[in-house]
């Protein structure tokens, strides 16, 4: 027997051998950033770069004949030739070739392939380029994938991973890595597109997005309804409205913009007493008591002259005088009292800037800054510098340096939505959100501002949506003149995309079926666009910062929102009719619009897929290679795309267009044929379950844990509406085999 001391040593020992071993087995492969590391023990390698860190981990060499698929489990190392020999059980001789951004590989089998694992988490994600422009918008919710993604993007570093085209990209039980084959012929397995934001898309300002909210602000915006004739009264009704019929779904913030600081005696603290006679502190802390969030429009680069925010008189040298020595108004405010402030002027930060919006927050509560100026002030301040204070400074970083000490004063917990059209860009990481296009109004085309704004600004720049920024296309309205099927269109658009959803209609005044469009649509879901690029690019001939403003004929003909989550895995497809100029006519008619599950989605072309109508709420039906469907004139079908199972599953929900928004628990028990879950409804609104009961199933027993309102059976779709309530409902069907 041996002593302890024995044992230690002994112990010691082997491991020292085993460690001895390992590295005696590792060889690798350098050459600039590129590093290939082999393990003989396991006869697998990892790919690296000094840039990007692993790019693919237990890389396996591996060949296909007579339709078997054989993994390497011999080979020959040559470091010096930088290749490798496999032996068994398929002979093959596999080369790399390593320069600045591409990985090259050759096979002499013309069948070898690699099969491996690819680091993707949240921070680096799957992305389609221009080149993939399929007349279809990806966004993703959770760890996704699709048959014809095979790109990623790395935020943290700006860079596109590319894998060849005909590489197939799964995802590991974890999600956070991809499973992938990959065609090995002569050429480049791997290529990298640095600096992807910043060089090929000329946005010179990227940084990734900073985490501060996980989704984009829902909420509520008084302009498009009152414009500068809101009052506190209205504001009160709206707020009202709001809490009673929309706060539950997720509504959160009333928003007051620009009409409180008319007058000369008004100013950013001090309302204007006609239409707020209780002020701005009271009506924020009305809205509080509500349970909802105050928020402000405010220009920051300007103030009153005559009756200043901050002090009882500004000297003359806080503000920005012309060429012909006079102040000139503020972009976008009430009326001539507000005007051009000089941030060349260190004092102005110090002493109007810090306190004003320390007030806003500490003593009002405001939660939500809507920061206005559209970049105006900076051209005019380069325009006019030699008036200014200090004129060696620029517009741009003097703006720049406005907006730090503002989110350096609000800190992370207040949610800023900017207007930063003039150079876009140039405040990221300061805003959490930023308008990204013009006004709209609720009409929805024709000459002016219309909703066709709304719609170039969403498609447009959904490629700078929760990466940079949240976007914020300008506010959703559902009422008339818009018809419920454009109102549909609105609401289902933004919702697949994830942006900014600031609402702007008469909330107390909404019937019943344009409310429930909202109720169907909010909160804003943690969406991540797929496709990283501006619909029908253009450049700015000013800046050469790529933009985009999509005309009708160039808007995608459907989005296809991927969902990796609890309520399962599946494709949300909006399927839009953007054409109908016709509709006032007899002529208006239903167009048939299609999707190819596997061209059009990347969906597996061996699947059979259950398409369930969202806003009709019916079973399509089954389909194998895909699905055409009527929509009428500017309307859209939203569809769900699930691939169809031998035993029931859920569809959809009643909740949210999404169907990921409240289902927090699902799971199938094969033993006892019952499926189970857990969801978060609406207290006192009913709740619907849409469940596919194939042929071999019939329903047999049904229990939740609140007021069951019906189950019935039509078509093959059990729908299970029960009643919402505050807390979780329990549910569960059993099913009996027929």
């Amino acid at each position: 027997m041996y002593n302890r001391i024995e044992m230690l040593v002994l112990t010691c020992g082997v491991c020292l051998l085993a460690l001895f071993n390992t590295c005696w087995s590792m060889t690798e492969f350098k050459q600039g950033k590129w590093t290939l590391r082999f393990d003989d023990s396991d006869h697998t390698f990892d790919i690296s770069h000094a840039d990007l860190g692993s790019l693919a981990e237990d890389v396996k060499f591996a060949a296909s004949e007579n339709g078997k698929v054989y993994a390497s489990s011999a080979w020959k190392i040559d470091k010096d030739k930088k290749s490798v020999l496999t032996e068994a059980p398929v002979k093959a001789k596999w080369t790399f070739t390593m320069s600045g951004k591409q990985l090259d590989m050759s096979c002499s089998n013309d069948n070898g392939f690699l099969s491996a694992g690819i680091p993707a988490s949240e921070q680096r994600i799957p992305a389609r380029l221009e080149d993939q422009d399929n007349g279809i918008m990806y966004t993703s919710i959770g760890q996704v994938t699709a048959g014809n993604i095979h790109r990623l993007f790395d935020r943290k570093t700006d860079t596109v991973i590319e894998f060849p085209s005909g590489s197939k990209l799964g995802r590991s039980v974890n999600g956070r890595f991809m499973t992938a084959r990959i065609p090995v012929k002569s050429g480049t397995i791997i290529s990298l597109i640095p600096d992807y934001y910043i060089n090929v898309l000329k946005l010179k300002y990227y940084k990734p997005m900073p985490q501060r909210f996980k989704e984009a602000a829902c909420g509520w915006c008084s302009w498009y309804c009152y414009y500068m004739g809101a009052t506190e009264k209205k504001m009160i009704a709206s707020t009202d409205a709001i809490a009673k019929h929309l706060r539950d779904y997720g509504m959160k913030y009333i928003q007051l913009d620009a009409c409180f600081t008319r007058g000369d005696d008004a100013n950013w603290l001090e309302w204007t007493r006609k239409t707020f006679p209780r002020g701005g502190k009271w009506l924020f802390e009305y809205i509080k008591s509500k349970d909802l969030s105050p928020g402000l429009w405010v220009n920051i680069y300007g103030a009153n002259r005559a009756n200043p925010a901050c002090a009882d008189k500004y000297p003359d040298d806080f503000f920005l005088e012309d060429n012909k020595g006079k102040y000139q108004q503020a972009c976008c405010t009430a009326d001539k009292t507000v005007v051009k402030l000089d941030y060349s002027n260190p004092r102005v930060i110090k002493e109007h800037l810090v306190p004003l919006f320390k007030t806003l927050k500490n003593e009002w509560g405001m939660e939500y800054l809507k920061d206005a100026g559209w970049g105006q002030w900076i051209d005019y301040f380069d325009r006019h510098k030699k008036n200014a204070h200090d004129s060696s400074k620029t517009g741009r970083e003097l703006y720049v340096k406005a907006q730090k000490a503002l989110r350096e004063t609000l800190s992370d917990d207040i949610y800023i939505t900017g207007c930063a059209m003039h150079e876009v860009g140039l405040c990221f990481g300061f805003y959490d959100g930023s308008r990204t296009g013009g006004d709209d109004k609720a009409v929805w085309d024709g000459k002016g501002m219309t909703m066709q704004t709304y719609f170039h600004s969403l498609f447009g720049a959904n490629y700078l949506n929760n990466i940079c920024w949240f976007c914020d296309p300008d506010t959703v309205m559902v009422r008339p003149p818009l018809t419920v099927e454009e109102a549909r269109t609105v609401v289902s658009s933004i919702a697949l995309c994830g942006q900014t959803y600031m609402a702007s209609d008469f909330m107390d005044k909404l019937p019943k079926e344009r409310l429930d469009l909202y109720k169907k649509t909010i909160p804003v879901m943690d969406i991540v666009p797929i496709d990283l690029y501006p619909y029908k690019i253009s450049r700015n001939k000013r800046t050469g910062t790529v933009w985009s403003r999509p005309k009708v004929k160039e808007y995608p003909r459907a989005i296809d929102l991927k969902v990796n989550a609890r309520s399962g895995k599946y494709d949300v497809v909006g399927l839009f009719n953007w054409k109908g100029e016709e509709k006032d006519s007899k002529k208006a008619s239903e167009v048939d619009k299609n999707v190819a599950f596997e061209e059009d989605l990347g969906l597996d072309p061996d699947g059979e897929y259950l398409v369930f109508d969202f806003w009709d709420g019916e079973l399509k039906g089954k389909f194998k290679k895909g699905v055409s469907v009527a929509v009428p004139p500017h309307g859209v079908k939203v569809l769900l795309i699930r691939k169809s199972l031998p035993r029931p599953q859920l569809l959809a929900t009643s909740r949210h267009v999404t169907c990921a928004r409240s289902i927090k628990e699902m799971s199938w028990d094969g033993k006892h044929s019952s499926l189970k879950g857990v969801s978060e409804t609406i207290g006192g609104n009913p709740y619907s379950l849409f469940i596919h009961v194939p042929k071999g199933y019939a329903p047999d027993d049904v229990k939740v844990s609140s007021d069951l309102l019906y189950k019935k059976t039509k078509d093959g779709i059990l729908e299970v509406k029960l009643q919402g309530q505050k807390e979780l409902v329990r549910w569960s069907v059993k099913f009996k085999r027929t």
